[in-house]
């Protein structure tokens, strides 16, 4: 009897776990002193799991490689020589990954991959919202359409601003995400949620261009590259005429001018500011290939073993301004492998999910699939030259739209008939 009790308690308390957890790592992104209490909390439902299902956790195709992160976290924390930078980084990293874990478990049917898609629209409406009082504007003549004045009437409520790049980073995968569910599964969307995916796109929009973001705004054109061509029957001939006018622009302004334009920031210059960055986050991965020199601490170790020669030393550089590099300086190459590899299956699962709402013609789900695409190339396309979707609180952002990828794919491996499936019901 007592077991029964148990075992029923354990499965109601199973059904809970995405919005105790979510809610939990979203408080500690605001509030970090919340994080461990999110990770116990994350490993609490582990043994809840264990005493519901008989199992830990529900697998994914990236469980492998997000063993070998989480490997290569306990060993940045042994190699570090700052471990007061390196272990508030881990704890965020590690949060992500319960946060995936909780998405990946509780998403088990399509319904509730409608209700986590429509969470996440949500999520990106709430930041934009929420950006003109969160973020640290800067004023800069990067688009000068834009009146400076705006800038100056945005009140600052917290005390730990945002940075507009970091917010960027996190907007243009979520709205990649909503833009593919928008454009193919409009007919299948109840009211609500057309009226929720039109007002989360402006309001992402908005803010990715106030941010000024040229990354972003990089990585988001790419997307809608993608979507274009995936959408309809000639969208590939956008392919041709986009880089028939990309030519065209940099043959009439140049190609230093157009790289300068795209690359130019006032602490780093252009072009030849982060192709020194760049140098610099090589020396470190020729040096310590295998453990990294500790998440967090670029900036100090480039201070202090490998300075600038054409940047300032009173220039805050806190990374390496490219994705890649900076996932290798902090966690070395098995690091970077075992993160790529994540990269990867997400990606070849959210092409899965398109193939397959097309063989059933299920536009949400082709939609669905389309827009976690889409999110990866954005991510991708601005991860080269910044690397604001690591070891920021808005990479969390990276990390439920992972979660949901691999959550989905689970879902569709049964077969499931067109009827039933039809409106992801």
């Amino acid at each position: 009897m007592m077991r029964m009790s148990l075992y029923k308690t354990a499965h109601c308390l199973a059904q809970i776990e995405l919005g105790v957890v979510g809610l939990l790592v979203a408080l500690g992104v605001v509030y970090f002193p919340l994080l461990p209490i999110a990770l116990t909390v994350g490993a609490l439902f582990w043994l809840v799991r264990a005493m519901a299902h008989g199992r830990i956790t529900v697998r994914s195709l990236a469980d492998w490689p997000l063993g070998l992160l989480i490997l290569m976290l306990l060993i940045t924390a042994c190699a570090t020589p700052l471990p007061e930078i390196t272990t508030p980084q881990i704890y965020s990293l590690l949060s992500n990954i319960v946060l995936y874990y909780a998405i990946v478990n509780w998403t088990t049917t399509l319904l509730r991959v409608r209700l986590v898609t429509n969470g996440l629209i949500l999520t990106g409406l709430i930041l934009a919202l929420s950006a003109p009082f969160t973020v640290e504007w800067f004023a800069e003549t990067k688009l000068l359409f834009i009146p400076e004045a705006i800038y100056r009437a945005l009140p600052l409520l917290i005390s730990n601003p945002i940075h507009p790049n970091v917010l960027a980073g996190a907007l243009v995968t979520l709205l990649s995400c909503a833009l593919g569910w928008l454009a193919f599964g409009w007919q299948a969307l109840r009211r609500s949620e057309r009226w929720l995916a039109v007002a989360s796109v402006l309001a992402m929009a908005t803010v990715l261009v106030l941010s000024k973001s040229r990354g972003g705004m990089t990585g988001l054109s790419a997307a809608l590259l993608v979507l274009v061509v995936l959408r309809w029957r000639r969208g590939w001939l956008i392919l041709p005429l986009t880089t028939l006018a990309s030519g065209l622009i940099t043959w009439q302004v140049g190609l230093s001018r157009v790289i300068n334009t795209l690359t130019r920031t006032r602490s780093i210059g252009g072009i030849e500011g982060r192709l020194e960055i760049w140098s610099r986050a090589l020396y470190i991965i020729q040096d310590f290939p295998f453990t990294g020199v500790g998440m967090g601490t670029f900036e100090q170790t480039v201070n202090n073993w490998f300075p600038f020669f054409t940047i300032s030393a009173e220039t805050h550089i806190p990374h390496a301004h490219n994705l890649f590099l900076q996932i290798a300086v902090d966690l070395g190459l098995p690091g970077l492998c075992a993160w790529l590899a994540i990269l990867l299956l997400v990606i070849a699962a959210s092409w899965r999910i398109y193939q397959h709402g097309q063989v059933i013609t299920n536009n949400l789900l082709t939609g669905l699939g389309v827009g976690l695409v889409c999110s990866q190339i954005a991510l991708v396309v601005h991860g080269l030259t910044d690397a604001v979707t690591w070891g920021t609180r808005p990479a969390i952002a990276v990390w439920a739209i992972w979660g949901l990828s691999m959550a989905t794919h689970n879902a569709i491996l049964p077969i499931v008939s067109p009827p039933r499936c039809k409106g992801m019901e």
